[in-house]
């Protein structure tokens, strides 16, 4: 849910009667959207909201709580918002010193400080590998762990440099030590058994002739949805009812990357749940 502009959006659209859903691991997230439907800026007040903090891991079980056996839509927007990221105390940011926290709940006991001070080298390299597809992640490894033998990476901006110096051939456009957060940061909230198991549950959950949209970041977030996409598929065997994708990828034009340049590397995907005959392209 986030900062609640797509929530918003799709709850404008929806029929008198209709249900929002919002749902956010961010405890900070889902109070400030009470706040705005407080005053009155979520939805129209014919549309019933409900929000929830919790994940998209948790979806069916979110849906049973509310008393419903299926819903039309579900709109999976992945990744950071920019209230977690401007925020320094949350330990997401590369450019501005903050703590090695990175949990999008912070109720949850990994933290970054943990998987930076006390992984293994052999975790580390795995972390940093698998989740940021870093290639000198062995150096970074290397760095990290002499590091932490003079005492405790304590912050972003330490653990940044000590990725800088590791990284051959200076610093370019993006900084260095990106890959290497998003891999720590993937690794601290469990994101990829969420983004695969919250789209595998959309999938249950949607109705027959319902619609799901995700919005990736980065390409290892797509790989998490074909995989919870892939058993649903009609190639896969799925025949009582298939997932198939619709129309083309959608990324934002110059304009929309203008106004928000995080926005640069989105790219949203809609899925539809057939029955058999509807179409065969998966």
């Amino acid at each position: 849910m986030g900062a609640a502009g797509h929530y918003s959006a799709v709850a404008s659209r929806l029929s008198p009667g209709g249900i929002a859903i919002g749902i956010d691991r961010d405890a900070e997230a889902v109070r400030r959207a009470m706040e705005k439907h407080k005053l009155g800026g979520l939805a129209p007040s014919d549309v019933k909201v409900e929000l929830v903090q919790g994940t998209i891991g948790e979806l069916e079980r979110v849906v049973e709580r509310l008393g419903l056996d299926e819903v039309d839509r579900v709109l999976m927007d992945l990744g950071l918002s920019s209230d977690q990221l401007d925020d320094p105390e949350r330990g997401f940011s590369i450019q501005r010193s903050g703590p090695l926290d990175m949990r999008m709940d912070t109720t949850l006991e990994l933290t970054a400080a943990e998987v930076v001070n006390h992984y293994s080298a052999a975790e580390l390299s795995r972390v940093i590998l698998e989740y940021g597809e870093e290639r000198h992640y062995r150096r970074i490894v290397e760095a990290i762990v002499s590091a932490r033998r003079r005492g405790p990476i304590r912050d972003t901006a330490e653990l940044a440099e000590v990725i800088a110096n590791a990284v051959p051939g200076g610093r370019g456009r993006i900084h260095p030590a990106t890959r290497s957060f998003q891999a720590i940061r993937i690794e601290v909230n469990g994101e990829a058994e969420q983004v695969r198991g919250g789209v595998e549950q959309a999938c249950r959950v949607l109705k027959t002739g319902g619609r799901l949209a995700v919005i990736t970041f980065h390409g290892l977030e797509e790989r998490w949805v074909k995989d919870g996409i892939k058993p649903y598929t009609r190639s896969a065997g799925h025949s009582e009812w298939f997932m198939r994708r619709i129309g083309d990828v959608v990324k934002p034009d110059a304009a929309e990357m203008r106004r928000n340049p995080r926005s640069r590397s989105a790219k949203l995907r809609v899925y539809e749940k057939q029955r058999p005959g509807a179409g065969e392209r998966d």
